[in-house]
């Protein structure tokens, strides 16, 4: 709460050492903002918080940028509390428009990544905790990598085709390669994850909605959907069963009973986190290159690692059982489907 304060009057402080006619200023705010002189005290104080509309209107008028108030921030907690703040760089490549060239780069720069990655050998690791079953596992099962990127861009943008013109739009990017690629270097890299009762559940949600909006044409389409995850539970299965994955490299799964909140990739060698990938909603994440922070995410990882059930390691009983419900799960959401 006082961080969200000083980040307020930190931007009227910049405010008035900007203005061209600091007389004029309290007339001028409040003519921005519509609001009487009182109100705007109270916002200049710290009383009332500023609404986002309200901030960023102010922030445009007197070309203030975040990087300005993160700056002013930083000096402020160092004086008053002795308190380090960090700037920190961050990756992200946004996928906003129905342009799929971004997709292209996106797909590139993953695919750069996990091959980096891959590069270093034995000594690469990933932890990953997964809300929803993430993309790189799909991309073994080219149409449902296509289908998950596509619920994105109908959720996000607003795209308001079936599956098979969007299938028909992107298909001069050729990204078929680059699924391949991306898969085999996850599938050579060693990793621990963390996954919870929903996770798998979330696509055949995806799956059972798209079914009811009409986003498929052809019944075939389907069928098609439906086989490749029936593959994909069949190598979850072998994953928990053998601990391995298909291209060499081990896993160690892991099964939060509860609902997991957090979803992140974290990468590193040896003993040593290196980056860190934050998930936004669904394909959409963040680059986070800092030691610091990623320490923090392993320590994130850890802590909810205690709090989970190690499937590889559990006995043939609760293997069993998990498998049970993982194939109840879509035994259940087949039947729904098919009666829609």
């Amino acid at each position: 709460m006082q961080l969200d304060v000083n980040i307020q009057r930190v931007l009227f402080n910049l405010i008035e050492e900007r203005t061209e006619n600091p007389n004029e200023l309290i007339k001028e705010l409040e003519q921005l903002l519509c609001i009487e002189n009182r109100s705007l005290r109270n916002r200049q104080r710290g009383d009332t918080y500023l609404t986002l509309p309200e901030f960023y209107r102010l922030a445009r008028h007197y070309k203030i940028s975040l990087d300005d108030i993160a700056i002013r921030l930083e000096n402020h907690l160092s004086d008053h509390t002795g308190l380090e703040v960090k700037l920190t760089d961050v990756s992200y490549l946004p996928l906003l428009s129905g342009e799929f060239m971004e997709l292209k780069h996106y797909i590139e720069n993953l695919r750069y990544e996990f091959e980096k990655l891959q590069n270093q050998g034995d000594h690469a690791w990933l932890k990953m905790t997964c809300t929803e079953v993430p993309l790189v596992h799909l991309m073994a099962f080219e149409e449902l990598a296509y289908f998950k990127i596509y619920t994105y861009y109908y959720h996000i943008v607003k795209l308001d085709i079936t599956f098979e013109e969007f299938l028909k739009k992107i298909q001069p990017l050729n990204l078929s390669e680059h699924f391949k690629a991306i898969s085999e270097a996850y599938g050579s890299i060693s990793s621990e994850e963390i996954w919870d009762g929903f996770t798998f559940e979330k696509l055949l949600r995806l799956l059972a909605e798209s079914v009811f909006f009409g986003k498929f044409e052809k019944q075939k389409t389907l069928d098609l959907l439906l086989g490749q995850i029936d593959s994909l539970v069949d190598y979850i299965k072998t994953m928990v069963a053998k601990g391995e994955k298909m291209h060499g490299g081990t896993v160690e799964l892991y099964y939060f009973e509860s609902v997991m909140r957090e979803s992140f990739v974290l990468t590193g060698s040896d003993d040593i986190p290196a980056e860190a990938m934050l998930k936004i909603f669904m394909i959409q994440s963040v680059g986070i290159k800092d030691p610091d922070f990623s320490t923090y995410l392993d320590l994130t990882f850890q802590a909810l690692k205690g709090r989970s059930n190690p499937a590889n390691k559990c006995s043939e009983l609760v293997k069993t059982k998990l498998m049970k419900k993982l194939s109840k799960q879509v035994e259940d959401y087949r039947e729904k489907v098919m009666k829609m």
